[in-house]
């Protein structure tokens, strides 16, 4: 898989990514349990978010992506005199996505992993609802980051043995799916556009279902879309929550302020390394932090 030539490869080409190493973490690497017991491994968030966020930074080149992953102190809010003054979003992933020319999505993604049971891992109504209530102050807009796996109803069977098994069923908010296909963009009739897709990231932007318990498939599946779905402008008017908010709601016609923030302060590549965070016990703020990492993804449009 090379560099991504536009911005609908690139999170075509990351999802892809992202379901593939969860696929060899369960078939190649065990795990062990407080039990004793050893089972196939789950891949897990956090480690999916890692890797993501530098399938973005590489693959994105060409499309000129930055990837920013925050320190453990710039992560960790604000504290003065013992005390919380600056609280954490707890999001996972805050992402600005240029998906047409000059219309921005401002997100705060809270990313989850899905289990064998066909829910997500530690879905919290309490958790989510700090997202929402810190991404409403905020002006951003809260959502879950979901990381799938080669199980119903992404696939028909599992594991997949034939094409015919590749059938998905998961998403309710975007018609052009049909069918997930393992393989690297363009490389096949099954795997060009909008209308096929490797199934492996996709999103909730339902509060609803946020704050719902336990969150099955089946509950989000009227608002549930794939990664890619974020660029189907065509689509951007089909409701993406309980409330009737489209994309089209959510757009903005400028890229979010701390984005530019970012984009400004790139330290130029091949410098070295430097430990720039305050020392221990001082609270003096350098700048508010609103997830673990920070991506910024222009719209690049392919050759065709």
């Amino acid at each position: 898989m090379g560099i991504a030539g536009s911005t609908e490869e690139l999170l075509w080409n990351v999802s892809y990514q992202a379901l593939l190493e969860t696929m060899l973490t369960r078939q190649y690497v065990l795990e062990r349990h407080s039990s004793l017991l050893v089972t196939p491994a789950t891949e897990h968030e956090e480690t999916t978010t890692s890797n993501l966020l530098r399938h973005l930074g590489y693959y994105g080149q060409k499309v000129g992506v930055l990837a920013v992953q925050h320190t453990r102190t710039l992560e960790g809010g604000l504290s003065k005199n013992g005390q919380q003054v600056i609280v954490p979003s707890g999001a996972d992933l805050e992402v600005a996505i240029e998906v047409s020319p000059d219309l921005w999505l401002d997100l705060l993604l809270q990313a989850k992993a899905l289990k064998s049971s066909g829910t997500y891992s530690s879905w919290s109504p309490q958790q989510n609802h700090k997202l929402i209530s810190w991404a409403t102050g905020h002006g951003r807009v809260p959502g879950m980051l979901l990381y799938n796996d080669l199980a119903p109803p992404f696939v028909a069977v599992a594991p997949p043995a034939i094409f015919a098994d590749y059938a998905c069923a998961a998403f309710g908010a975007c018609p052009s799916v049909e069918r997930t296909q393992l393989g690297v963009w363009a490389s096949s009739p099954y795997c060009v556009g909008p209308d096929r897709t490797p199934a492996g990231i996709s999103l909730c932007l339902d509060q609803a279902s946020m704050l719902a318990k336990p969150a099955s498939l089946a509950l989000i599946y009227d608002f549930h879309f794939q990664l890619e779905h974020l660029l189907h402008t065509a689509e951007h008017g089909l409701a993406i929550d309980a409330g009737g908010r489209t994309l089209n709601d959510l757009v903005q016609p400028t890229r979010p302020p701390w984005a530019t923030q970012l984009l400004e302060s790139r330290v130029a590549q091949g410098q070295e390394t430097v430990d720039v965070d305050r020392v221990p016990g001082d609270d003096r703020p350098t700048t508010e932090a609103a997830a673990r990492v920070s991506a910024v993804i222009p719209f690049l449009e392919g050759d065709g």
